[in-house]
């Protein structure tokens, strides 16, 4: 039995949903995961195999993984700061597709302003920026700044609504997680802004209980911290059993369309073609119809939408057709016990084998692992 040591100085929503991914794995594996006490105080005593943990600057926590630096390390955070003095793999989320998304999808909306909000300027935002810069679109932003950080709710929200005023409307705020998208939705809501028709407000992580104890549900890309959790031990476990450490850092792909709620629900006007496009893709989707189906709806050649909604939105009606019919998927095994096969067909691949298909290649996994990932 492997005896692997988790290693988290904090804990927010989504490390629960990551660590949940990690005892997946353990048991499957005949693992024996250890703990650290409510302190964070690491074991004195400690020997086993592998260490997963989240990078920090903790001296604390640089003290102990430099002191087992024979044994394999992965941290779920990727290389930053100065180097450190040990071996380990990193295993993340893909930051950049998660700011490629939030783009791509805004453009969705029609002819909406976007807006970044967090806590600094990250891959998230420069991923969000370079996409809607790549269409033409510029990208306003919140920072929170460092002194305004602990100020007590009702200066934070009075901060943040000054700062929502100075936005040119109708905008669309991407948030650096649901927790930042909680705060900025009561802040809008406060200062009288209507949701979504002035702010439509869309989050990262998909954390249920944050997106849907609002008035107003809020929509969210799914980062599948879950999924990080299980891969990033089945990558501890070949280390452990001897393979080298891979180069580069090992991404988990978000699923590609964002759970849509009543926080973005809005089509702005915009160009009419791809505005219909969208929407008859939208309320489409589920059946079967095909690219020329969307052109000959919006009476236009394949060809001439297909260049349309690139220039315009940065999408093709392929992808977008396929990235609705992958969300809705994913779904339909979050939430339904039905079978794969008719997951398939009510999401509109028609069949099983073509659904596994594009789950491989767009999620890198099997829908059967989605859905154990995705129930809590």
């Amino acid at each position: 039995m492997k005896n692997v040591l988790p290693i988290f100085e904090f804990y927010i929503s989504s490390m629960y949903n990551l660590l949940h991914g990690v005892t997946d794995y353990a048991r499957e594996h005949d693992w024996h995961l250890g703990i650290i006490s409510t302190r964070f105080e690491l074991p004195r005593r400690w020997s086993g195999d592998g260490i997963l943990t989240h990078l920090t600057p903790s001296p604390q926590l640089m003290e102990f993984l430099q002191a087992h630096a024979d044994i394999p390390i992965v941290s779920f955070n990727l290389p930053w700061g100065p180097r450190c003095d040990f071996p380990y793999a990193a295993i993340s989320q893909d930051n950049d597709e998660i700011g490629r998304i939030a783009a791509r999808y805004f453009l969705t909306l029609g002819e909406v302003n976007c807006c970044w909000y967090g806590d600094g300027l990250n891959r998230r935002y420069t991923a969000f920026s370079a996409e809607l810069a790549r269409n033409n679109r510029p990208a306003q932003i919140i920072i929170l700044p460092e002194n305004i950080h602990n100020l007590p709710w009702d200066d934070l929200s009075d901060w943040l609504t000054t700062e929502l005023k100075k936005l040119p409307l109708p905008c669309a705020v991407f948030c650096e997680n649901d927790s930042w998208a909680r705060e900025l939705l009561e802040a809008a809501l406060m200062g009288g802004f209507r949701i979504p028709d002035d702010i439509a407000i869309l989050g990262v992580d998909n954390e249920t209980l944050i997106c849907n104890s609002t008035s107003i549900p809020i929509s969210s890309i799914d980062s599948r911290p879950r999924q990080i959790g299980y891969e990033g031990a089945a990558l501890l476990d070949r280390l452990m059993a001897g393979e080298p450490f891979p180069v580069e850092p090992v991404l988990v792909p978000p699923v590609p369309m964002p759970v849509v709620r009543k926080s973005t629900d809005i089509l702005a006007t915009g160009n009419p073609v791809v505005a219909k496009a969208v929407e008859f893709i939208r309320k489409r989707h589920t059946t079967d119809i095909s690219v020329a189906d969307i052109a000959r709806a919006v009476c236009s050649s394949g060809s001439g939408l297909r260049n349309l909604m690139n220039r315009k939105i940065g999408t093709s009606p392929r992808q977008l057709l396929q990235d609705m019919r992958i969300e809705t998927a994913c779904r339909l095994l979050r939430e339904t016990d039905l079978k794969i096969e008719s997951v398939a067909v009510q999401a509109g691949f028609g069949e099983a084998q073509r659904l596994h298909e594009l789950f491989k290649k767009a999620l890198k996994t099997t829908p059967q692992r989605f859905r154990m990932e995705s129930k809590n």
